[in-house]
This record gives C-alpha cells, structure tokens and sequence, in this order.
C-alpha cells in the first residue's frame, strides 16, 4: 500500500506540468478576437476602393458597396480644373450592382454558407471602369448609392506612357492581424513618405479570414481617402481563401467569394475561372507588374496555367523592367513560431521560378513569411565584380519578402541554406520588425527603399541596366545592424490582435 500511494503520488506530479504545459499551448492556439467596429451598409456608398486595369495610362476601376436597396447607380467623372464647380463638365455612367448575401457564397461548386457572416444583412456592391482618359492626368470622380447619395469627389491621376518619367509606387506584406489597431498606422506613414505614389502593391494576407466581412471592413476603411485615389495592385494570399461551408457538412477551401465581390481586377481569358482577378498584369511605362495566384498551390495544374500564362506574358512583353509578385515566397526564410520546420512552397517554386529565370524577371515582391529577406541569384559574371566591392553584384533576379503587420515569425536556423544548389544567395534579414517598401523606377535604374515603422531606413538597394553590363545590384553601404528577436526588445503575442 505504501509503494502504491508513492507512486501515485509521483504520478501525480508528472502529470501537473504535463497538464499545465498542455492549457499553455491550447490557450496559445486560439486566439482572442479583437474588438473592433463593424460597419454596417446604408444607402450611402462605402468601402470604395480604386483597381488598375491593364492599361492605367487610360482607365482605372472602382468598387464601392451599398445596402440592398440600391439596385441601380452611377459614377461621374470630370478631369480635374481649378475652376470652383469643375462638378458642372462632369459625365455620368451607369454602373454595374451585384446583389450579394455576406453569409452565403456562389461559385462554380455550388451555394454553401460562411459561419462568420451568419445574418448578416444582403448588400449590393457596384463597379466602374472609366476608360478613354488621357495619360498622365489628374481626374476627380465620385460614386453614388441611392439616387442623389453620392460620395465626396476623389482626385487620381492616371499613369503616365512617357518611358524616360520617373514615378514611384509602394509595396507591403502581410497587413492580417491588427488590421483595426495597427495596419492603419503603417498604411498612412507610407503613404505620406510618398504622396506621388502610382499604385500599391499588396502581396496577399490582407485580412486574418478572409470570409470575414467585419475584417474586410476594418481593411477598407483602414486607408479610406487612401484606397480612394490610389490604385490597389491586390494579390491573394492563403488568408483571402477561407472554408466555404457545405448544406452537407463537408467544406471546401477556396478563394472567398468577398475577394471577387469587393475589387474590380483585370481579367485574364487564357486561365481558368478560378484564377480570374487573382492572376493578372497590369502595365506602366517601361513597368510591366505580374501578379500571381500562389495559393493555388493545392492545384498543380492551376499552377501549371499561370506557369505558361506568365511564361507568354513575359515573352511579349516590352518593358525594360519586369517585376513578378505572389504571396508564398518563392524562397522562404522562416519557420513558424513554435517550430523549425519552415513555410517552404516547393511546387510554386517548381512552377514559377524556372519561368523567372528564363526572362531574367528583375523583382519579385512577396509576402508570407512575417519577417524581412532579400537575396539574389547572381550570374557567371559575379565573381569578378564581387572580388573588386562588395556591395556590387551582377544579378538575374532579386527576391523580397517583408510584413507590414505586427504578426511576426523567426528566421529558420537554416537560413536558405537548403536552397544553395540554385545559385541564391540570402543577404539581409530582419525579425520582429514590420516595414513598407517604396520602390522608384527612373530610366536606367530601379531604386528601393525598406522603411521601419519609425519612418528608418531599414534596407535599400539599386539595380541598374544596360546592355553592356547586364543587370546589377548596388547595395547601399550604410544600412542598420540587422533586427533580430534577440536584439529588439521584448515581443507580445499577436493572438490579441487577431481579428
């Protein structure tokens, strides 16, 4: 009796830290939804968001949302005069509304219901292409919601088609969590450190679900006047996919159906269906921006379409510079929180990364990782420049992927040591430290820059062309010491911004 009570004793008090370590994980595990606003359509527009065509020299589109009450409406549009009713010149177009129920979803496999939307109010949601503008001009437009209900008139200005410009844009990963409390920090701090942005690039994990309507909300209206006047290049990423929920029980993961409801993008006739709005290009004087669908990595053959799509595209394109953005990175530099294992995506770097090569792609802009790289993959020429400065480098392509939300992940021990036998190499990381990106395009060169939250330079390099030298990577010589969780201060859990 006594070695048993002993050894239940000591039973006992093996199992306490099992126990107490197994309500540590859990609690880790399941996040704890913010508060945040949720706000609800009228018949006054909203969530109005401007999209680029394939031509923004001459057309842009819109998307807004009202109640379901607004079944028809319009958008006016004028090019933009100092005189006081400029309002007087404006023409009218009749756009086009979809009715729509947030709970439930129609695709090409069927109606099925989304949980978080669960009553939900039906909406209508619009959408304008203005087309036949002039290049290079300023244009004040609005859109209406109910007869008469118009919104404040916005200012754009179209893309130039002169190639010897210079214009800027900016770029960002993953927005995701703290999309209410964070996000709306960074997006304005970058737009005011370059107000003559021409678009902006958004590489995918925007929202935490994306079936949720209340982070779309808080999305959209993070940036209002913002999305308003500049144009939205918008990549999906695995977060805008979501479980759709079958009348049967089963479900199915797939793109929300918000994503195709809320943004007009360019379409692209050649892929499938499923890749409409998600795998697209749109084109800037001597800057052609492809964007990819990497999240259809569970299907090798949607991955194989854009493959060949890109392939084509790339092929016909005349550009000087061609930059390529997808959310998975198509090296990646992390593992996830509590592991090593990393987020490597080796079947969309089978498809894509051979066609980036082929066409010696100058840039590609991703997201996923929740922490700082950049590397490149060099050419034969490279050790005779490295030999004579180290921060010159003749390159093929050059490869970033950045977070712009406070959701943070380590570096993996490894770094991309695994990806050696494909000529990488990586050369500047950053941890816990969430940055934006702008990048200028000027004649002979492609300039960026990687700012931190604090407006600090954090990263910034040149690439220059010609065809007596090819391509080359110019690094700048001042940049900070590298952040990392070690040297940074302490990190907070972002499961209390996950909304």
């Amino acid at each position: 009796m006594k070695n048993f009570l002993i050894t239940l004793i000591a039973s006992t008090f093996l199992l306490i830290p099992t126990l107490f370590i197994t309500k540590v994980v859990r609690a880790a595990q399941s996040p704890v939804k913010a508060i945040t606003p949720h706000i609800r359509a009228s018949s006054w527009p909203d969530r109005i968001i401007v999209t680029p065509t394939p031509t923004p020299a001459s057309s842009f589109s819109v998307t807004w949302r009202t109640d379901k009450t607004v079944k028809n409406t319009h958008g006016q549009i004028v090019k933009a005069s100092p005189n006081a009713r400029y309002d007087v010149n404006a023409k009218e177009f009749s756009a086009k509304t979809y009715r729509t129920s947030p709970d439930k979803g129609i695709n090409s496999q069927g109606q099925f219901s989304y949980p978080s939307n669960t009553g939900l109010p039906i909406v209508s949601y619009h959408s304008l292409t203005f087309y036949n503008l002039q290049a290079d001009t300023n244009y004040n437009y609005r859109v209406e919601g109910a007869s008469g209900k118009w919104s404040p008139w916005q200012q754009i200005k179209t893309a130039p088609t002169n190639t010897e410009q210079d214009f800027e844009f900016l770029y960002f990963g993953d927005a995701q969590n703290g999309i209410y409390s964070h996000w709306p920090l960074m997006l304005r701090h970058a737009w005011q450190h370059a107000p003559n942005a021409k678009f902006a690039v958004y590489a995918g994990d925007l929202v935490n679900e994306g079936a949720s309507d209340q982070q779309w909300s808080n999305w959209l209206n993070a940036g209002q006047f913002i999305h308003r006047s500049l144009p939205a290049v918008l990549v999906a990423g695995n977060h805008e996919y979501d479980w759709q929920m079958q009348d049967n029980e089963q479900k199915n993961w797939a793109l929300s159906t918000l994503w195709q409801d809320q943004f007009t993008l360019p379409l692209s006739p050649s892929l499938p269906k499923a890749l409409q709005e998600t795998a697209y290009v749109t084109h800037y004087p001597d800057l052609d921006v492809f964007v990819l669908d990497s999240e259809a990595q569970g299907n090798i053959a949607l991955l194989q379409a854009q493959a060949t799509w890109l392939d084509r595209k790339l092929q016909n394109s005349s550009a000087k510079w061609r930059i390529v953005t997808l959310h998975h990175p198509i090296f990646s530099s992390c593992g996830m929180p509590l592991g090593t294992a990393g987020q490597d995506e080796p079947d969309v770097r089978a498809a894509f990364l051979p066609i980036m090569l082929k066409h010696n792609v100058d840039l590609v802009l991703q997201g996923h990782d929740h922490a700082y790289s950049r590397g490149s993959i060099g050419t034969e020429k490279d050790l005779a420049i490295v030999a004579s400065s180290t921060s010159l480098k003749q390159v093929k392509s050059v490869f970033v992927t950045t977070v712009a939300g406070p959701k943070t992940y380590p570096v993996k021990p490894t770094r991309w040591d695994e990806y050696r036998d494909y000529g990488v190499t990586l050369e500047r990381i950053g941890e816990n430290t969430p940055t934006y990106q702008i990048v200028k395009k000027s004649n002979q060169q492609l300039s960026y820059q990687a700012f931190m939250g604090d407006g600090t330079l954090y990263d910034a390099f040149t690439l220059t062309k010609n065809k007596a030298e090819g391509k080359t990577l110019i690094v700048a010589n001042d940049l900070p010491p590298e952040r990392m969780f070690n040297n940074t201060g302490l990190y907070k859990t972002h499961y209390d911004l996950a909304e």
